[in-house]
Formats: C-alpha cells, structure tokens, sequence
C-alpha cells in the first residue's frame, strides 16, 4: 500500500467534564465533546482511471513524509503536482502534508484540486469533508461526503463525515443511519463505535453501551481515546463500566485527570465516599489539575465544609482563570464565601 493512502492519523478526542454539584453533573459545555478529526480514510485504491506514473518527486516526498520531513514533503509534492498537474495522488499527499504543517487553507485547495483531477477519489473527498466539518461548513461537507458515497458507495469514512455533518445540522435519524452504516462497513474500527456512541447519547438515544463495549476493546492501551470512552460510559449513564474502565486508567496512568474521571463515575452510583477520595487523590496527585480543585469544592460544599470549599474554587480560577468552569467557580466561590461566615445554626 502506498504510503499516500494511510490512514491520516488517530483522532484527538477531548472530552469535557461535567460540573459536580448533583448526583449526575451536568456536562461542562467550555470544550469540545464530539470526537474530531482525522477520521481514517479507506486505503483502497482509485478505483477508475490509471495512477500517475511513478516520479523522484513523489519518491522524494513520500520518503520525507514518512520520516515526519513534511515541509520538505511538502515541496516535493509541489514540485510533482507542478509537474503533472493532473497526479492527484501528489495533490492528495500535498494536502496531508499541508494539514501536518498547519496550513489548512492550502491544505483545502489541494484536495480541491486532487478531486478535480478525480472526482472519485474517495480519499480526498474524506479528507475534504473532513475539515469542511472541522471548520463548521456543514453544508459543504455534505456535498462532498454525498458526491464521495455516489462513487464510494461502501465508504466507511464518508458514511461517518455524512452522519457528523447531518447531526450537526440537528438531522438525528438520517445522522444515526449513517453512522451506523460506518460501523457495519468497517466494524474494527474503534472510532466509528465512539462517535456512533457519542451522538446516540448527545441525542439520547439508548444503546450506546455495546459501541462502547466495542470501542473499548478495540481501542486497548490508547490512554486517551479510553479516557474518552469512559466519558461517554458516564452520559449514557453505565456508571459501572464507567468505574470500570476508569480503574484500569488509574492504572495506567494515575493522575488528576483519570482520579476526577473516575470521581465523577462513581458519583453517578452514588458513592460519595469513593467519589470525594478520588478528588483529594486527584488534585494531590496533580495539584496544577484545575477542574479537579473545582469538583472537590462542589463536595466539599455539599457537606458544608464551605471554607474549605472556598479555597478548591479561588485555586481553580487561580489556575484557569479562563477556563470553561470559570463563571460558575466565581459564582460558586461567592456563595462558599458569604456560607462560611453566615453564624452556624
């Protein structure tokens, strides 16, 4: 397989916290929730139409690529394109590179311009959605990703960036259809599971667990992408399999992040005990960890120890005075305040 046909990379997905004042918290709305960018691309080959034919420039530049060179790829790509201004396999390595380098503008007119030269190439029409989604042009992401599954049919990669466009247009059933279409065609695949998963619940809709299950398996020592995971465990509210996974994390890497994670799990099941230990484990382990200061002042202040509740919310905003929990931190510190010195009863 041609090193130009691998897949783009894994997903970077971050999952927000949610706010720790209740029993099941509402979700922290400052991040990103929806698992993004790269999706894998179908590594099959064009399907009409000869490839170009083999060039140093492309050799140059597939070399340097692979060696992480990608400015260098980059102009070796160029150098092939300008050559042949039809090769759509250097149009489409150009826009890889583009992308590793940042420059998403001429990333975009590479995979424009891959798909004039071959409106079939489902690779660049994957890649094209791709940040078509990324950038929030929905509506052109469904062009792309319906004129790509015209030709590409049997695209998993398509059938997905199909379904993350309709759902961001608010298109739930026709969305899901999709997705569940991603998985079917390509069910190895653990990042199908997860974003399936991710909108069944954004939509609640049942059935999110078994992807889960799937993605879990699948996914094996990705620390990130578990942590990921778990947080979808908990909105679909399997707040076992949540403190399950979230204990084998812990175990992979135990620090402020996983220990308020797994908090939060165990404060769905109603373990105040489990959940307040893992916070004081949390910002011990991890003191420069701002939510998980701001979720142990949410306990600390259902207990009423409000001084102490005080002091968890000015150290979070002392760490992220910006942050997404920032407004609700301030507010939440007034109110701990003015409790702490109110006479006691």
């Amino acid at each position: 397989m041609r090193a130009s046909m691998r897949t783009l990379g894994a997903w970077a997905v971050t999952a927000a916290l949610a706010a720790c004042g209740g029993s099941t918290p509402p979700v922290e709305t400052g991040g990103n929730t929806q698992p993004t960018h790269d999706p894998p691309l179908d590594s099959s080959p064009p399907r009409s139409g000869p490839e170009p034919a083999p060039s140093a420039e492309m050799d140059a530049g597939v070399k340097a690529f692979d060696a992480g060179s990608y400015a260098d790829a980059r102009k070796s790509f160029e150098a092939a394109s300008k050559k042949n201004p039809s090769n759509f396999l250097a149009l489409f390595d150009l826009g890889q590179a583009c992308e590793k380098l940042g420059d998403k503008p001429a990333a975009l007119a590479a995979y424009r311009a891959a798909l004039a030269a071959k409106p079939d190439l489902d690779t660049a029409a994957a890649a094209l959605s791709s940040m078509y989604i990324d950038a929030g042009q929905n509506d052109d992401a469904l062009t792309v990703a319906k004129a790509g599954l015209a030709n590409h049919p049997g695209s998993a990669a398509l059938h997905e960036n199909l379904g993350i466009a309709l759902a961001s247009r608010g298109d739930q059933d026709a969305a899901l259809q999709e997705l569940e279409a991603a998985v079917k065609a390509q069910p190895t695949e653990p990042m199908y599971h997860l974003t399936l998963a991710h909108w069944m619940n954004a939509g609640h809709v049942r059935g999110a667990a078994p992807h889960l299950d799937a993605a879990k398996d699948l996914v094996k020592d990705d620390y990130g992408l578990l942590v990921s995971i778990g947080f979808e465990y908990r909105l679909a509210g399997e707040f076992d399999s949540c403190v399950k996974l979230f204990d084998r994390i812990v175990g992979m890497k135990d620090g402020g992040e996983a220990r308020t994670d797994r908090a939060l799990c165990k404060l769905g099941m109603k373990d105040e005990k489990g959940t307040f230990a893992d916070l004081q484990a949390a910002v011990a382990k991890e003191p420069t960890y701002a939510p998980g200061h701001y979720y142990l002042a949410g306990r600390l202040a259902s207990t009423k120890h409000y001084k102490e509740a005080a002091a968890e919310y000015a150290k979070y905003l002392e760490l992220a005075p910006t942050g997404s929990l920032a407004k609700p931190a301030a507010e939440r510190l007034k109110l701990a305040q003015e409790a702490a010195k109110a006479p006691k009863k």
